[in-house]
């Protein structure tokens, strides 16, 4: 069924409220792979909070980004990803992962606003603020979306900023994951505001010079 004729009660049931018995399995088997395939480095994994609705706003830079931010902590992550993800040969993999599909050439009102209600429900959601791979800027970040900070201000979740650095060459390159302080913003914020605010912090975690 294309996820776009479900209504929102029939897209939360698919995507938030359907059980995932698979992540756990899929985060046991990513850790010592990911660890094989990259010299994986984690730092500030604390400051993730161990309870209630958290948005992991993050930048993207290679394909297996998810990955290192999935096995750096036991909570689940429902990613937003592009629906032609899940609707690839991989997709049963995106599924596993507990991805909520977003319709880039359409309405993604389905996909928010069940993301909006997983973090009422106190989970963990993934976003990459860029909205894409950064191809171009790897030491920079492109321009944000407001999808991070929209969320946060409506639900009052809480946001934690995660650079990840590689080069993203398998068995040659180090794959390092900072995660910075979670802060939560207010209900009435300004948006342009709070989305320099989460920009300037994610760029101070670029600069970071831990080994």
């Amino acid at each position: 069924m294309d996820e776009q004729s479900l209504n929102f009660e029939e897209f939360v049931e698919k995507y938030v409220k359907k059980k995932n018995p698979g992540y756990h399995i899929f985060r046991l088997i990513m850790i010592p792979l990911a660890h094989l395939v990259y010299k994986v480095k984690i730092f500030g994994k604390e400051n993730i909070p161990e309870k209630g609705g958290v948005i992991l706003a993050i930048n993207h830079i290679h394909m297996p980004d998810p990955v290192f931010v999935l096995i750096s902590t036991r909570r689940l992550i429902r990613y937003l990803a592009k629906k032609e993800l899940l609707d690839s040969p991989l997709g049963f993999i995106y599924r596993m992962m507990a991805c909520i599909p977003v319709n880039r050439e359409g309405t993604s009102h389905n996909a928010i606003t069940a993301a909006e209600y997983a973090l009422d429900q106190g989970e963990v959601i993934g976003i990459f603020p860029e909205g894409t791979r950064n191809r171009t800027r790897p030491d920079d970040l492109l321009p944000f979306r407001y999808g991070a900070v929209s969320m946060a201000s409506k639900t009052g979740a809480k946001i934690v900023p995660v650079v990840l650095k590689s080069n993203g060459r398998p068995f040659i390159d180090d794959y390092r994951v900072y995660i910075g302080k979670a802060y939560q913003i207010k209900e009435d914020a300004d948006l342009d505001k709070e989305n320099e605010i989460l920009r300037e912090k994610m760029l101070q975690l670029m600069k970071s010079d831990s080994q």
